[in-house]
This record gives C-alpha cells, structure tokens and sequence, in this order.
C-alpha cells in the first residue's frame, strides 16, 4: 500500500481512535465518510455482521456504525507517534527511547496502556512527578492493528 495523503477532518478519526469500540461519531459529513472508506480507515458491517463494500456502506439499510480501522488509527498518528508504534518489539513493549509525551500521547488515543511488571494494566505510567515512571508503555490490541497497517517495508 503507498503512503497516503492526510485524511479530511482528522479530528472525526483521532475520536474513533479515543472510543473503546472504535466508532466513529456520528454527524460526519457524507464525503467526508466516503474519502474515509474509500481509503480504508473506516468500515461499516451489514445487519448480518460482513463488512460493507466501500461504494454502497452509506446507502445500505440495516447497517451498523461505522469503526475505524488499522490504517485509519495509523493515519491520524504525527512520525513520532508513529515511530514509536513501529518501535514495538515482539511483546508489544513500545521502544526505550519512546518519550512520556508520545507515550502518553497514544494512550489517549487507546493504542497504548500501561503495565506493571507483573502485567497488570495501569491508568498512566505511575510518574509521581519525584520518581519517575514506574509502569511501561505496551500496545493495545487496537495499537497492534496501527503498527499491522504500516506499509510494508521495500
């Protein structure tokens, strides 16, 4: 897939990106909706649970709300954020050198939350402002399908 321009309206995604479902909210404008599902950063399922085809998602009657998909989260992301999705190692630990604003940063995206070591999830990195953060940044599941959505590299 080649790099994309910017989608319209960014703030409708980064929304999606925030809810714990991923829906997108409602009142985004009919060609706004439709760039989002021609490039694939949103979907729409059919009463039955299949995912519409781009062209008629809109039109069909008895569809559900629109979701954000991998690519979509990935496209709101700046290219530190982005840096630091592809920073990921295998356990889904973001890099060492990924910073607390970025970290923080995509947690309230929802694409990362905070662990302890014995891998209980922590509202924010625990940083009391005198010690230092005490829990690390791992991808969420939502944070694993951004970094599934990168380009593949040549």
């Amino acid at each position: 897939m080649s790099e994309q321009l910017p989608p319209p309206a960014p703030h409708h995604l980064r929304a999606a990106s925030a809810h714990p479902e991923g829906r997108l909210p409602e009142g985004v404008r009919r060609p706004t909706l439709q760039a989002y599902l021609d490039q694939g950063l949103v979907y729409r399922n059919d009463a039955d649970g299949y995912v519409l085809p781009a062209g008629i998602a809109q039109d069909a009657e008895g569809g559900g709300p629109y979701f954000i998909t991998g690519a979509g989260r990935r496209a709101v992301l700046n290219d530190s954020q982005r840096a630091a999705v592809d920073s990921a190692g295998a356990d889904g630990a973001l890099g060492a050198k990924v910073g607390w604003p970025t970290a923080a940063a995509l947690a309230r995206l929802g694409l990362v939350e905070y662990r302890d070591d014995d891998g209980a999830v922590h509202p924010t990195d625990g940083d009391d402002g005198r010690s230092g953060p005490k829990y690390h940044p791992y991808l969420t599941h939502a944070g694993v399908d951004a970094l599934r959505a990168a380009s593949p590299k040549p």
